[in-house]
């Protein structure tokens, strides 16, 4: 992920819409901690992600220098916000000691490394050759995987008994071949020449598309399974050239309703003042990302605040189009400074608006008005004398 403060929107869209496993925070040991290193860490806990964290450049780091930034480190993670047990990994014994224990989210690894005369690297690779998925325990809802209060089995990240659902993360265009979206499967199995649901456009409206291809990892491939990303081409109707990041691509067993208002319980991790109602900042969940504004905090009266640590339910509108969104959803409101986290309770269903044809004919078979001139009505000038 981008690590400059420039492109922090292109970090939280990975965080949410990617839904990695592990989060590996990188400090340079002659920099130590700066604001950003913070701004990842939180929001990496506020998605309930396990973090490991590696300091580079030792080489080139003066003994003190490195002293000052591991103590300034480990305050940090023990810290009441964090609450990890850093281990600082100088053996192999360390390594599977830690990749074991990972997963319980409490521990936080910490290798210290050099990319130029490799000390320390083979720490760091049997690390990540020993670490496994995250216990079924660990469930998190997706846009398109459902709640674990609504599912039989809560404990399963990705499900293949459920019917396909596939999330847009990228999309491309290939000469000779048309238009190519990149995502995960998120549920189900999705086979070459299966027919699902793209959506929703700006109306909130689905429309059958056809999978022409799949590619994975470059390579052509018959299926893709949940928890697998791919690239699909796609056969589309026609009159639908709209295709955005945060569409969604569902088999027909799947509820295609979409939302413009939801409720979200939030948690305000930062605010330099206080969030009324109406205030507008960019919502991350899962693909989706648009600005929404506040139409009414907790019992909506109006009246009411939030404040950095503050927690309520929020009720949200987006301002553009509507998105695909399911309860159960983590997701980050943010603007600028601002940071918000929460959790996606109730969508209000949205109605697509269809318009009906004004006439039996089509636009373009009405005949357009003539641009002839018309010719002036003729006054007979005896009749006019006579009136005179």
């Amino acid at each position: 992920m981008a690590g400059h403060e420039r492109y922090l929107k292109t970090t939280v869209y990975g965080l949410t819409g990617f839904a990695p496993d592990f989060v590996m925070l990188m400090i340079g040991a002659n920099a130590g901690i700066i604001g950003m290193t913070k701004e990842h860490l939180g929001l990496a806990l506020a998605l309930s992600v396990p973090v490991f964290v590696v300091v580079t450049k030792i080489d080139m780091c003066p003994p003190n220098i490195l002293s000052e930034t591991l103590n300034l480190l480990f305050r940090i993670l023990k810290s009441p916000g964090c609450r990890k047990i850093p281990l600082l990994v100088s053996s192999q014994d360390d390594v599977v000691c830690s990749a074991i224990n990972f997963t319980s989210e409490r521990m936080c690894p910490v290798f210290l490394i050099s990319n130029v005369t490799g000390a320390n690297l083979e720490y760091l690779k049997s690390f990540l050759n020993l670490l496994s998925a995250p216990a079924p325990a660990d469930f998190q809802a997706t846009p398109l995987t459902p709640s674990p209060e609504s599912s039989s089995d809560p404990n399963v990240n990705y499900r293949l008994d459920l019917p396909a659902s596939f999330q847009i993360d990228e999309l491309f265009t290939v000469q000779g071949v048309g238009s190519i979206v990149s995502g995960t499967c998120m549920s189900g199995i999705i086979k070459v020449n299966d027919t699902l649901h793209l959506g929703p456009d700006t109306t909130g409206r689905f429309f059958q598309v056809l999978v022409k291809s799949i590619h994975r990892k470059r390579l052509p491939v018959n299926s893709v399974r949940a928890g697998q990303t791919a690239s699909f081409s796609l056969k589309r109707p026609k009159h639908f050239n709209e295709l955005r990041r945060g569409m969604v691509l569902l088999d027909k067993g799947m509820d295609l309703t979409c939302c413009m208002h939801f409720t979200a319980t939030v948690l305000v991790l930062h605010h330099p003042t206080t969030i009324s109602v109406g205030y507008q900042a960019m919502v991350h969940a899962g693909p989706i990302r648009q600005t929404a504004t506040i139409l009414s905090i907790g019992a909506g009266s109006g009246e009411e605040r939030l404040r950095t640590g503050d927690k309520a339910e929020v009720h949200f509108a987006f301002i553009s189009h509507p998105e695909y969104l399911r309860p159960g959803v983590r997701l980050i409101f943010r603007e600028g400074k601002t940071k918000a986290v929460g959790t996606v309770n109730k969508i209000v269903p949205y109605q697509p608006v269809l318009t009906k044809p004004t006439g039996n004919r089509s636009r373009r078979t009405q005949k357009a008005p003539s641009r002839q001139p018309v010719a002036l009505p003729v006054v007979n000038e005896t009749k006019v004398e006579e009136k005179k």
